[in-house]
């Protein structure tokens, strides 16, 4: 007669709170993305993809050319079923990508779409490795302030329940900065 062995189930494990990244951090950190020539582009636009659309480092590696849409309107990327249109110097930084992928003799293609990876690594589709956390919460909880949570669902690809809780997470937030002001007055 065998003798069963007990089965453990390891314990979810807990989500870790990330505080949001400063404001003024943020922006500044945004703004040398934007414009220091000495980091390299994919760099460039994967850190500003978390810092200002909030998006998670492990999705925006899974980007192919084919993502990028480029028509008489600008530049716009295909995040969700809604193009997200990139204000410049971002859509000059994506296309600078697009012509590295299409312009590199021994691209890997993507496996569902065919085109080559926006950025391309040793293991291309995985994250690129950095801890963005912070930068991805303070641009989530901005981004709710200027728009709707079903927008941003369109825009971003985030989940209902998910654009939902980063939309009370804002409100909460803006109300938390307006009680510190008018007790410092």
């Amino acid at each position: 007669m065998a003798t069963l062995k007990k089965l453990s189930i390891p314990a979810r494990p807990r989500r870790v709170f990330h505080r949001p990244l400063d404001a003024d951090e943020r922006w500044a950190t945004a703004r040398r993305l934007l414009n220091d020539d000495s980091v390299e582009t994919r760099d460039r636009v994967a850190g500003l993809m978390v810092l200002l659309y909030g998006q998670y480092p492990a999705r925006t590696c899974r980007l192919t050319t084919a993502h990028v849409i480029h028509d008489e309107k600008g530049v716009a990327l295909r995040l969700n079923r809604t193009p997200l249109r990139l204000p410049p110097p971002l859509d000059g930084l994506v296309l600078q990508l697009v012509d590295i992928a299409n312009d590199h003799q021994h691209t890997v293609m993507s496996n569902d779409l065919n085109a080559p990876w926006l950025f391309p690594t040793q293991r291309p589709g995985k994250p690129l490795g950095s801890k963005s956390e912070a930068g991805r919460c303070a641009a989530l909880l901005d981004l709710c302030t200027q728009m709707p949570s079903a927008v941003l669902q369109r825009l971003l690809g985030i989940s209902p329940a998910a654009a939902e809780h980063w939309a009370a997470g804002a409100v909460r937030t803006a109300y938390a900065a307006e009680v510190a002001r008018r007790s410092d007055g």
